[in-house]
């Protein structure tokens, strides 16, 4: 028998013997064990089909034949029509053009699973039946009117052998997700080999990113921490590439239902379809509810379908757009906010020419460009700004947080007041030492007064997203989109006016923030 080597080769050609009728050897095997994920050591990539090929080299020389040319299809399945065939496709190529006169196979249904794979292959022997053409096993005998009609039905029955196969599997897989059975399957990404316990590194940076994602953090910044963490794709023996991790593999894991303990059912057709699957609208239900699998899971359900939310609107929200570049990761912080201060124009965040002194100090700025409808009247650097305008925030961000505690103490020692107020009135009315008249004017101002002070004494921390002690802490370990996102909260706009020409030091009276009303 060959080598492995030269049967994984589908263009190994060897020369015919004196006498000895040139065929091709076709061999396939629908999924190669071996290139499995978690295919056992021992087994070899090619093992099964060498075995076909052996098989077929004995048949032939009985036949008086010579296999010239192997034709190899191994790991391919030949029941989906949108999937081509290399080896059989080179095969059709060389039995017209005279490369080979004829072909040898195991079974008909190693070459065909598809009616129209089989009219193919009879077509040339309706042409030329002087071509020869018999499987090791299954009667076929392609020469023959006969042979070409049995060759057919193989063909036909091997399909809806498979497609039977698919829908009884599907259920059954169907029938297993809604009892909560974990089946086998590579290991996901945040648990142990058993798929059962959280892997103690990998879940806690998933269940940081999961939380992160609402408040502000893009996916392609979390991809980016994670390749500078080593984080890489999964391979199995046939990924032959060595790419980083994608932004769509990122963003599968996140939005993963199984983060929370949801289970999911994707029928195989589904995973054939082509594309990444949106795997929260693939959620396993029973009386209306999720069903939950047996592990532990990294986040709780609410803090999953906020992540997902998020994702799902930024989705829609550059849906319109993708004609055009656009950045997956928040580079600048100001973008969105920045306007111009002579046209109030968005101001467009861009990068110095390189090597340039202003490159070298500040890397990018913001602009009003004339190009994208501005007026181009305004060009300052980015960083100073930026620092500026966070600067402030944080300020404000503590002045309020210490104001509330300054203005509720206020607010509760006048309501205190007032209390004492209302009874000293009602004291003085049932003495007789003021008219019943003049105790309910009293009576009213003070009400309303109460009134008053109880709305002002809700804790506008609560209300407030920025209103809380943690931002002051986690704001250094923030991302820029993170950071985009509480700024937005409190600002609605930063107007950059005009400085003038020339080398002039940075102005901070020149940048005006505009803060977002609050409701009292």
């Amino acid at each position: 028998m060959p080598p492995d080597s030269a049967i994984l080769n589908t263009s190994q050609t060897n020369r015919t013997p004196a006498g000895l009728v040139p065929v091709g050897a076709y061999v396939r095997l629908s999924e190669d064990k071996a290139l499995k994920a978690n295919a056992a050591s021992w087994r070899r990539e090619g093992d099964q089909v060498a075995v076909q090929l052996e098989e077929i080299g004995g048949f032939a020389a009985a036949q008086g034949w010579y296999v010239a040319k192997v034709y190899n299809d191994n790991n391919t399945p030949a029941s989906d029509p949108l999937l081509v065939r290399a080896g059989f496709e080179e095969m059709l190529r060389d039995l017209e053009a005279g490369v080979i006169r004829g072909i040898c196979f195991y079974h008909s249904d190693r070459i065909a699973r598809l009616e129209y794979d089989a009219a193919r292959i009879n077509r040339l022997y309706a042409i030329d039946p002087g071509l020869a053409g018999r499987a090791v096993t299954g009667g076929t005998d392609l020469p023959t009117q006969e042979g070409r009609s049995l060759f057919m039905m193989q063909a036909t029955m091997g399909g809806m052998e498979v497609h039977r196969n698919k829908v009884r599997a599907s259920a059954a897989n169907k029938r297993l997700a809604r009892a909560g059975v974990m089946r086998g399957a590579p290991r996901p990404f945040g648990w142990d080999e058993d798929r059962l316990h959280l892997h103690p590194e990998e879940a806690e940076i998933l269940a940081a990113a999961i939380r992160a994602v609402p408040g502000g953090k893009k996916v392609g910044a979390v991809r980016k921490e994670w390749i500078a963490e080593g984080y890489a794709p999964k391979r199995n023996k046939n990924s032959a590439s060595r790419h980083s991790l994608s932004h769509s593999t990122v963003e599968a894991r996140l939005v993963n239902p199984r983060n929370c303990g949801y289970v999911t059912h994707l029928p195989q057709a589904d995973r054939q379809a082509g594309g990444q699957p949106w795997m929260p609208d693939r959620i396993v239900y029973m009386d209306g509810k999720p069903v939950m699998g047996p592990w532990e899971p990294i986040v709780t359900p609410a803090e999953w379908a906020a992540c997902v939310e998020v994702i799902k609107e930024r989705k829609a929200g550059h849906k319109a757009a993708l004609s055009r570049p656009h950045e997956t990761a928040v580079k600048y912080l100001l973008s969105g906010i920045a306007r111009c201060g002579k046209c109030l124009f968005p101001l467009t965040a861009n990068q110095y020419p390189k090597r340039s002194p202003s490159y070298e100090r500040y890397g990018y700025r913001y602009a009003c460009l004339s190009n994208l409808g501005g007026c181009g009247g305004v060009t300052r650097v980015g960083p100073p700004i930026e620092e500026l305008v966070v600067d402030a925030f944080l300020g404000e961000v503590r002045r309020s947080l210490g104001a509330t505690v300054k203005a509720d103490a206020v607010h509760v020692e006048r309501l205190a007041e007032v209390e004492r107020e209302i009874a000293e009135v009602n004291r003085r009315r049932l003495a007789k030492r003021i008219t019943l008249t003049l105790a309910l004017d009293l009576m009213e101002e003070l009400e309303t007064e109460r009134a008053e002070l109880m709305d002002r004494c809700v804790p506008p921390k609560v209300q407030r997203r920025t209103g809380h002690p943690a931002l002051l802490k986690e704001w250094e370990g923030y991302s820029a989109g993170e950071r985009k996102h509480h700024l937005r909260q409190d600002v609605r706009a930063v107007v950059v006016h005009p400085q003038g020409r020339g080398r002039r030091p940075f102005d901070p009276g020149l940048i005006e923030i505009e803060w977002t009303a609050r409701e009292r």
